[in-house]
Parts: C-alpha cells; structure tokens; sequence
C-alpha cells in the first residue's frame, strides 16, 4: 500500500541479502512441486478477460493475506519502540523485527518464532473461511528474504497452494519485498532500502528467484498467476519500472510459458503502462493499486471507483487490449460496507480482477475500521514485545492473533457475501 505502515551465491553467481549470513541459508533449486490433485481449470488471457480453458470469463474476486509472511507493524500488536536505554533500534519492518530478536535470543530462536507466527497467522481453516465467503482467489504478498531465512523455503508457500486448491481459490504469488528493495517503504521488508533499481546485482537474483518459484510450480493450475514487483515506486524513471519486469517475464518464460504474470505501475498512472502486444508477453495482466487517503465521505471512493473504470476502460482495454486487475483496495477513510458492495458490484461488471487489502488485522489499540475481515476491537491484551519477552512468552501470546480468537467484521462479511453471490 503506497502509505502504509539477493537469492544465496549458489552457481547463479547471486549475492546474499546484506542483512543475513549465508553460511547457513538454503540452495533454491528448481524442484518441482509435485503434480496437483486440484481440478481448477487453467487460467489465460482472451484479449481484455481472463478466461479459463473453455473460455468461459473469469474475474478474480480475492482477499490479500497481508501480515502472514510480509509483517507491517500498523496492523500488529508488536511494541515497536526500545525501553530506554535500550541499544537496540526501533521496529519498523520485517528485518528490524527479526534482526532485535536474533540479537536478544539467538538466531535458533528467531527461526523458531518466525515459523510459530507464521503458523499462528494463517491455517488451512482461514483458507475455508475465505472460500465460505464466496471469493475465488487469494493474493499472496511474501519477501525474497523468505528464501534466505529457513532451512525449507518452500514450506510456506507450498501450503498456501495446497490449502487454495483443496478450497478452490486461486492464488496470486506476489514479490512484495524484491532483493535491494524497490522502493523505500517499511512493506517492502526494509524500510530506506531502494537499491533495486540501482544494482544490476539485485535484479539478477530477482530473475533467479521467479524462475526458481516458476520451475516449481509450472505445473499448479490452482495458482492464477506471478505479481512481480509489488508497488515498484522506487525506479528513477517509469521506463526503469518496464525494463525491470520484462527481464523478470523472460526469466519466467524460460521455464513456465503458462501462468498470467502482472504488471504494476508503481503509482506512475495507467497511461504510462507498457503495450504488452508490442513486447511479446503473453498471458499479461496490468495492475495497479487504489487507495483514497484523502476522502471525505464514501461518494469520495465512488468517485475514484468510476475514474479508475473510465481510465481502465480507454487506457488499459481499448489501447492496450489487456486485461486489468485491482491487486490491492480499501476504503478507509470513511468507507462504509455498502459502499464495498458497490465497489465489488462495479469491477464485476467491467470484468475488473481485484484483491481487497486485507484479511485480518490485530492493532495494538484495537480497530473499528474496514482494513480487515477479522480484528480486535478492543485493545491486545498482551502485546508482542520483541524487547523484553522471552521465546516462550511470544509464543504464548501469539494465541491472540488466531483468527478464531479475532472478532469477525460482520458488516464487511455480510456485504462481501452479498456482493459475491451476485457475481
């Protein structure tokens, strides 16, 4: 989101991430994930729609899984500031969480926690929910730091395409946090990064990363498709933003011919997207984001949501001929439910794919908002406190963060269902 708060030297010749040893991390190689049970049709582009392999018209209705393997301190309840005195530095991303605890702990125990949050966030039955609901897809954002930290890379990635196919849901695998970071915001897993576009290095391991993750899941209908580089605002120019995603297309190509990759504007608007016809990509699907932070009232989105309509409709369809999906949305400020309904009501028709941001959200100060179909209202009991707690204690306190230990935002869920039933 635009305000929200490289792969291991192994043969590819690639450079490992400054902030980790490499002494212990993992080799990528590229082994297939075994064959899929899923019967979920095939997924491909058919001039401005996402088709299936009848060509029946497909619009992906999704949900992201945000805070599962991309922590963003705003949405929670870790305490983020050093006691004072405290030598160690403040909170702000993925790598500053993880780094204060190896130091206190070990990085056994980093390793230990990180696996015991990630199996506290997610579960298989949040994949059930999200199917009960009535969306088709789930948009994954994860970090190239996943590949670097654990002794099974694969681990979580492969139970997010397990658990989608037995629920039917697609998956849509998102590069949130590229090796160097390609913008300076906290979600990309390091906050004040922004080198990606400026080392030829880091774009090499990117290459290297999605033709690992495009060899071993070639052959997984239940994934839609590869987001490449999530909100890349960071390149000097647009032109940068182009060339970079075309090597990363190249470089899936080169194993995977089958699977939709997206394309994202980094926030430069939709005029100043590429002509997919003219590169050669096939199966290409253009995206962008929409947040209106500045809104006053709900009409204030509705307003958004017909100019985002209009400009998909001359830029994106007539122009480029190309579908469009809505990777990531939400109608904070002063959104309402029905105002959701009419949103989801609107892409529909306009064959507009879209993944509202986000599941579930657990504030420290407890939320009322619309940012997750699963919070806690009031204030976390027992904040997370990378700080003073020990192993045992986080991993106590993380029960708080279970879904069904979250109150379900109803007025979302029930508008989300109206609106899903009437696609």
């Amino acid at each position: 989101m635009i305000s929200r708060r490289h792969l291991l030297a192994n043969g590819c010749g690639l450079l490992a991430a400054a902030c980790y040893s490499t002494k212990d991390a993992p080799s990528l190689a590229a082994t297939p994930h075994r064959e899929s049970a899923s019967t979920m049709p095939w997924l491909r582009t058919l001039g401005t729609q996402i088709v299936d392999e009848k060509g029946n018209p497909v619009v992906l209705q999704g949900i992201n899984l945000g805070g599962w393997l991309v922590e963003e301190m705003w949405m929670l309840p870790f305490i983020t500031e050093p006691p004072s005195g405290s030598d160690l530095p403040p909170i702000r991303d993925h790598v500053s969480l993880w780094n204060v605890l190896q130091t206190r702990l070990s990085k056994a125990s980093k390793l230990r926690l990180m696996a015991a949050w990630r199996d506290h966030w997610i579960t298989e039955e949040d994949f059930r929910r999200i199917r009960d609901i009535g969306f088709n897809c789930v948009r994954l954002p994860f970090l190239h730091d996943l590949f670097e930290e654990e002794s099974n890379p694969w681990l979580w990635l492969d139970k997010a395409v397990e658990w989608a196919g037995k629920y039917g849901l697609y998956v849509v695998l998102d590069m949130h946090g590229a090796p160097g970071r390609q913008s300076r915001d906290h979600h990309t897993g390091e906050e004040g990064r922004n080198r990606f576009f400026y080392d030829p290095s880091y774009l090499e391991r990117a290459e290297n990363l999605w033709r690992n993750i495009a060899a071993r899941y070639r052959d997984r209908p239940e994934i839609a498709g590869y987001d490449l580089l999530n909100e890349p605002m960071g390149a000097p120019n647009t032109a940068m933003i182009y060339l970079a995603e075309d090597r990363l297309y190249q470089a899936i190509r080169s194993v995977d011919k089958r699977h939709l990759l997206f394309f994202e504007d980094g926030y430069t608007g939709l005029s100043n997207m590429p002509y997919p016809n003219v590169l050669g990509w096939t199966n290409a699907v253009l995206s962008a984001h929409s947040y209106q932070f500045q809104a006053k009232s709900a009409q204030d989105h509705l307003n958004a949501l017909r100019g985002l309509i209009a400009n998909v409709e001359q830029t994106i369809y007539q122009q480029r001929k190309t579908p469009f999906y809505l990777g990531e949305f939400n109608l904070e400020p002063h959104g309402t439910p029905q105002t959701l309904v009419t949103w989801a009501q609107m892409l529909n028709a306009q064959q507009i794919s879209w993944s509202l941001w986000t599941y579930k959200v657990t504030m420290r100060n407890g939320d009322t908002s619309m940012w997750g179909l699963y919070h806690n209202t009031h204030p976390i009991a027992q904040p997370l406190d990378p700080y003073r707690d020990s192993e045992s204690a986080l991993i106590a306190k993380m029960d708080q963060v279970k879904t069904a230990n979250l109150e379900e935002n109803t007025s979302l869920t029930m508008a989300l269902q109206q609106a899903l039933k009437a696609k």
